[in-house]
């Protein structure tokens, strides 16, 4: 009998440690399985939080938003300088026209007419000294000063000429068709 006494107290005291190997597996396994769930929820909670904060299409929506407002603030901003540019032309031309039209032309070409008118005289009274001297005995020293003088005023006449061709005044360059009288003096 001892055997068998033997043979039930090893019965008893393996169902004894199975009974407590598997307590053991149950508790260990339901702790395993909470902390999965804990750690699916908290890995889907934060992987919700970020997906919906960080949102692309909103993010491509609120870019897409921005550079349409900068674009129509380009836009307002071209047609404002067109607006100006347009004003700015139209005042250039306008300018361009009174050049054209300024009195200023008109008072250069009357000096420029009286300069002429002033050579003109003065070839006139250059020959008739040279005509005189020729009348009267003895008129070659007053003679050659007075032709002096005239030719003096005369080279004078024909630079103001000059500088007044020379100026600016808006209309296009002329060719001038003016020739200096010439003197003719008789030896």
């Amino acid at each position: 009998m001892s055997k068998l006494a033997e043979n039930k107290e090893q019965t008893e005291n393996s169902d004894s440690t199975e009974k407590a190997k598997r307590n053991l597996p149950i508790g260990l396994i339901v702790g395993f399985l909470i902390c999965f769930l804990l750690s699916v929820a908290a890995s889907a909670g934060i992987t919700y939080s970020l997906v919906t904060s960080n949102n692309p299409t909103q993010l491509i929506t609120e870019q897409q938003s921005e550079v349409e407002t900068q674009l129509a603030a380009m836009r307002q901003s071209i047609e404002q300088q067109n607006a100006t540019l347009s004003a700015i032309n139209a005042e250039n031309e306008t300018l361009k026209t009174y050049l054209r039209h300024s009195s200023a032309t008109a008072l250069k070409n009357i000096l420029i007419n009286q300069e002429e008118n002033i050579q003109a005289y003065l070839s006139v009274m250059r020959q008739a000294i040279g005509d005189l001297g020729e009348l009267v005995p003895r008129s070659s020293d007053w003679e050659t000063t007075y032709q002096y003088q005239m030719d003096i005023a005369l080279k004078a006449s024909m630079e103001r000429t000059t500088l007044l061709n020379l100026l600016k005044t808006g209309e296009p360059p002329a060719s001038s068709t003016s020739v200096p009288a010439q003197s003719t003096t008789s030896p």
